[in-house]
């Protein structure tokens, strides 16, 4: 599997470190690369060379509960400024490194962004939650040949069995 997962977040922020705490949880059961991040930047757009899948994981402060979500890149890069999400991210690694894979966002609910190190329980339940909410998506995507990635059909399958039905979002 071809699977890059990047965790953004900050862990002196408090709940800030949520998708850190999940990575650390993915590194430990997982075949994917998994990166820890503090910010998105021009130069991560690189990493994406050769792969086939890429998942963000994020604290979101607007999250009720942890989502998966499809990204999609923007028609151009934006110009570069402070502010880089992953849709930029993505448009930059399609125009600069030719990557075709998919990309996806796992947002997982935080609310406490104070200078403090640690994780709010609700944080650090969200961050497991992601983690085995993503080794699933993992395996469904060694279950699909490799000229055949698994489209959003695979997301409706796992908002399924989470029990998050309705409309699906796109970043």
């Amino acid at each position: 599997m071809n699977a890059l997962l990047i965790a953004i977040g900050n862990s002196l922020r408090h709940d800030d470190g949520a998708a850190r705490h999940a990575a650390i949880l993915l590194r430990a059961s997982c075949d994917a690369e998994v990166r820890i991040k503090t910010q998105l930047t021009p130069e991560t757009a690189a990493e994406f060379a050769g792969r086939d899948h890429v998942v963000f994981l994020d604290a979101d402060a607007a999250a009720a509960k942890v989502s998966l979500e499809a990204v999609r890149d923007v028609c151009s890069p934006a110009s570069l400024t402070h502010t880089l999400g992953p849709r930029e991210v993505v448009a930059l690694a399609r125009a600069l490194y030719g990557f075709a894979g998919r990309a996806w966002l796992c947002r997982i609910p935080a609310r406490d962004f104070s200078p403090t190190p640690g994780l709010s329980p609700r944080a650090r339940s969200g961050a497991a939650e992601a983690a085995r909410r993503l080794l699933r998506l993992l395996d469904q995507i060694a279950a699909h040949s490799p000229s055949a990635p698994p489209g959003d059909e695979l997301i409706d399958s796992l908002k399924e069995d989470a029990g998050t039905q309705g409309p699906r979002k796109t970043v």
